[in-house]
């Protein structure tokens, strides 16, 4: 019974982690489209994981990286980090200002 329970957990962890990177995903290629970069090889990697306090609550912070280009020929990487489900930060590369 109590290993029944335990992969239950299991698996719903697993399916959070999912959904999480998944929400990560869109909201950096929506950052993307927004600062006009290029998202790169339709991928983002969890770079960090932990706990932070939200208004009293204790939430999962975790931190993705993906890489972005700023001219179709460029890589550059950049950064997403979400407590819960929203974001706290991000990390874009800065566009060099025309002369």
């Amino acid at each position: 019974m109590i290993g029944l329970l335990l992969a239950g957990v299991v698996v719903a962890l697993w399916l959070d982690a999912l959904a999480a990177r998944e929400l990560a995903g869109m909201y950096s290629r929506r950052l993307c489209a927004d600062s006009g970069l290029q998202w790169l090889d339709q991928s983002i990697a969890l770079q960090r994981l932990g706990f932070v306090r939200v208004d009293g609550r204790l939430v999962l912070r975790r931190q993705y990286r993906f890489e972005v280009s700023l001219n179709g020929s460029d890589r550059h990487r950049a950064s997403i980090s979400l407590h819960g489900r929203r974001i706290a930060s991000y990390v874009l590369p800065a566009r060099e200002l025309p002369e």
